[in-house]
């Protein structure tokens, strides 16, 4: 796997206006901001783009905050698309301690991730979304990760102790 596509199939995130046009077949699957974003991992371990795609708004851009301060800009598309290319079960992003907050049709997903990929631990570090609610269901209009640049094999027990 090149580190390109390592890169497309652990980032997430971004920020959008588009249209929030809402799928009648994903209302059921994003009935709460946890469970949209619940469901985009669900999608990556299923290797399914198409259900990345149907739980983000149109364009919504993909932020990765690096160690030395910079920002990474890619798209949501662009990951759905590295999915497609990885295929079920090779790509599993596992998240913990999970935590929301929502007001008014906007919430913010906070989800520290640990990341496999082929049954190897990739990466680990925080995601962050911001969704927004229309007809009823949310949908990823930002996303943002940044990653842990220590022992991944150690992180949800060093995530612990320092959000204490």
């Amino acid at each position: 796997m090149t580190s390109a596509t390592t890169w497309r199939a652990t980032f997430f995130a971004g920020a959008s206006t588009a249209l929030l046009a809402v799928s009648p077949a994903m209302a059921d699957h994003a009935a709460s901001p946890e469970q949209t974003v619940l469901k985009l991992f669900d999608a990556m371990r299923a290797g399914d783009g198409d259900a990345i795609r149907a739980l983000a708004a149109e364009n919504a851009p993909l932020d990765r905050v690096r160690a030395d301060g910079s920002v990474e800009r890619a798209t949501i598309e662009d990951w759905a698309t590295s999915i497609d290319g990885l295929g079920p079960g090779r790509a599993d992003e596992q998240i913990f301690d999970v935590r929301t907050r929502d007001y008014g049709g906007l919430a913010s997903v906070w989800a520290p991730f640990i990341l496999y990929v082929d049954g190897e631990l990739r990466s680990c570090g925080v995601n962050h979304f911001t969704l927004a609610q229309t007809g009823g269901t949310w949908r990823v209009i930002h996303g943002v990760d940044t990653h842990y640049s220590g022992d991944c094999a150690t992180f949800r027990d060093t995530y612990a102790e320092a959000s204490r």
